[in-house]
C-alpha cells in the first residue's frame, strides 16, 4: 500500500493515476486500513453484487491486490497480482505507457 501511495505522491503531476478498486472488503474495514496507512490515492469501495461481478468476471480478478498499468488511451499494458520488490515489472510497463519512473 505504501509503495502505491509513494508513486501517487511522486508522479501524479506527471500523468500517473493510481486508482484502487476494492469489491471484496467491508467499507468500514477498508477505510480504516486506508486511514492507518495514510493512503490518499482515489479508491473505489463497492462490495455490491454488480461491483463483484465487474471485478471477478469483467476484470478477471481472483485475488488481491491485482495491479493494472493502463496507458493514456485506456489500453491495459500489463496486469499482475501482488507486490514486487523494486517494481521492475511496473517500471517496465510504465515506461511502455510513456511514463518513466526514477529509482
Amino acid at each position: 500500500m505504501r509503495h502505491l501511495q509513494k508513486l501517487h505522491e511522486q508522479y501524479r503531476d506527471k500523468g500517473l493515476v493510481i486508482l484502487g478498486f476494492n469489491c471484496s472488503d467491508d467499507k468500514k474495514i477498508a477505510l480504516e486500513f486506508f486511514n492507518e496507512n495514510s493512503a490518499t490515492f482515489p479508491t473505489i469501495l463497492d462490495s455490491s453484487e454488480a461491483a463483484i461481478q465487474v471485478g471477478f468476471q469483467g476484470y478477471k480478478m481472483c485475488g488481491v491486490p491485482l495491479n493494472y498499468i493502463i496507458d493514456r488511451e485506456g489500453k491495459v499494458i500489463d496486469t499482475w497480482y501482488g507486490y514486487e520488490e523494486g517494481h521492475a515489472r511496473a517500471r517496465a510497463a510504465l515506461k511502455q505507457a510513456g511514463l518513466e519512473i526514477q529509482e
